[in-house]
């Protein structure tokens, strides 16, 4: 009976050890998370603040002429949802009778990598939304002035609406905003 017991427990002990043995590979599960990420900033060799000053024409009876800036670049970083994509829409937070603020972003540029989506054409500026660039999915500009889309600011006075122009100083607010 001695004999038997211990028979029955070493096949135990052994069948235990096989059950629970390690073998010569093994596997986990990792769960990776990727954000979506639409993140925009505004870059230039100085400031992010622009002047555009009109200047007066050189012979009385002459128009007013167009004055423009392309100081400034917009930076991106973006991922999206499978089949998403981002848009980076732009407006002011006021308009100056007798006047046109256009802005136009140029294509991309610079040392990022992804895919950029396409620029609208020239956009006069709203106090609405409205799209200066779409369609873009993953990927990342780079950072600082030369990467991204360089912007051009153009200043045209209104022909139709001269006669609404006074001089003054006026400080208008652009937000750009980078979202589904």
């Amino acid at each position: 009976m001695k004999l038997t017991r211990r028979l029955v427990i070493a096949l135990l002990i052994v069948s235990i050890s096989i059950a629970y043995s390690d073998n010569n590979t093994d596997s986990h599960n990792i769960t990776l998370t990727v954000p979506q990420i639409a993140l925009l900033d505004i870059e230039s060799a100085g400031s992010n603040d622009i002047s555009i000053t009109l200047l007066e024409p050189a012979e009385a009876g002459d128009p007013l002429a167009s004055q423009t800036d392309n100081s400034l670049w917009l930076n991106v970083t973006s991922i999206v949802t499978s089949g998403a994509s981002n848009d980076i829409s732009v407006s002011i937070d006021q308009t100056v009778p007798g006047l046109d603020l256009k802005v136009v972003a140029a294509v991309y540029a610079g040392s990022g990598k992804g895919s950029w989506g396409t620029p609208n054409a020239e956009v006069t500026l709203t106090t609405g939304d409205q799209t200066l660039v779409g369609g873009i999915t993953s990927g990342y500009t780079a950072n600082g002035a030369g990467n991204g889309f360089q912007l051009t600011y153009t200043v045209d006075p209104d022909e139709n609406a001269f006669d609404a122009l006074v001089a003054s100083s006026p400080i208008i607010e652009v937000t750009y905003t980078f979202a589904p």
